[in-house]
């Protein structure tokens, strides 16, 4: 018996040694991993693990609570978290807007830890202003909105969606005059607001006066209204052709389904309109919605969201988007940022209400 014990021992000895150079090993796995994430990153990351969750609430982006749910197991993996999502349905972006100003008012959390889709100059003061900069150092300046309050992670490019089973790509509208001419009245469909209109009202695209004459115009000759996520009612050849429409991921959604959905940029130019994202002043788990933004800023959270909303941010590397904007460039057209004229020429937002003003006179004739 005696004779075994230092062979007993040894073997501890080692299988400690084994153990602790393992240890070790994953000790300096796990800083590598932390030394290689900005600063502030590393910091949201240690606020993120003591919140222990995220409260999302959103229409059916992202494929909703099941995109959540995956959402959640990529950020937890490459952050090295544990965060709990909770996602319920929501209303629309200026009805979420508006709840969290009630909620903010109230001195209450808010009901969503992250905010996107409608932003806007009037509503970006409830969101914290955040240099992005400090997470993602390669991500261009442009990126941001409304001063910081929030961060473009998605791209709309605004044309018009037509259904290509009942017109033939040489019949369907390459202009916004096309839609004006006689063989089209009663086949259009106009959305039910001009957000992100106003670059029409630009003096190289309509210009004010044109573009309030060319929405009464398109409402006399449209035979109503359809909202956004309402593609189907093209598809089904309710209506063959729908202007202004929501982005052309719509289209691009229903084409992966087998949809008979097509997508033009008008030749007059192509507004480029941007789902900003950002974190409400109140929200409760501030440093979770930091991890959030920032992986849907990353290349995997950009190829998510290509997977799941066909769109992602076309200034940032590797955007699908982008190749798709040169070949209408390619062609002549003039692609004009929709998001960032709205802050630089906030007076042109006058002009974009008094196109929706035209269009419901044109629609009531």
């Amino acid at each position: 018996m005696n004779t075994n014990m230092p062979w007993n021992g040894g073997e501890m000895r080692f299988s400690a040694k084994i153990g602790s150079a393992i240890f070790a090993l994953i000790l300096g796995s796990t800083q590598a991993i932390a030394q290689s994430f900005m600063p502030a990153l590393q910091q949201a990351i240690e606020g993120a693990r003591k919140e222990g969750a995220l409260t999302l609430s959103y229409g059916s982006a992202h494929d909703g609570a099941q995109g959540a749910e995956r959402l959640r197991d990529r950020i937890n993996k490459k952050y090295g978290t544990n965060l709990k999502f909770t996602f319920a349905p929501g209303p629309s972006g200026p009805e979420m807007a508006a709840r969290i100003a009630q909620e903010a008012a109230a001195g209450k959390a808010a009901s969503t830890d992250i905010f996107f889709t409608s932003m806007t100059n009037e509503n970006a003061r409830l969101f914290e202003e955040i240099d992005w900069r400090d997470y993602l150092p390669d991500l261009p300046a442009e990126a941001m909105k409304y001063n910081k309050h929030g961060v473009a992670f998605a791209t709309l490019l605004i044309g018009i969606t037509y259904n290509t089973a009942l017109v033939s790509p040489d019949k369907a509208p390459q202009a916004l005059t096309d839609l004006l001419k006689p063989e089209w009245k009663g086949k259009v469909a106009a959305r039910v607001s001009t957000t992100f209109m106003a670059y029409l009202a630009l003096p190289e695209v309509l210009g004010p006066e044109g573009a309030v004459d060319f929405f009464r115009k398109l409402g006399a000759q449209a035979d109503g209204q359809i909202r956004c996520g309402s593609s189907e009612r093209i598809s089904s050849g309710e209506f063959l052709a729908f202007f202004p429409d929501c982005g052309d991921y719509e289209a691009r959604k229903g084409q992966r389904t087998g949809a008979p959905l097509g997508h033009i940029i008008p030749r007059e130019a192509g507004g480029v309109a941007v789902w900003p994202i950002g974190i409400p002043r109140n929200s409760a788990h501030p440093n979770a919605a930091r991890l959030f933004v920032t992986y849907m800023l990353s290349r995997e959270g950009q190829d998510f969201l290509w997977d799941s909303d066909a769109t992602d941010y076309w200034r940032l590397p590797g955007s699908r988007i982008a190749p798709e904007m040169d070949k209408y460039r390619a062609r002549g057209v003039n692609f004009i940022d929709q998001t960032q004229l709205e802050s630089d020429r906030p007076d042109l937002l006058n002009v974009q209400a008094q196109m929706f003003q035209a269009l419901q006179q044109g629609l009531a004739k």
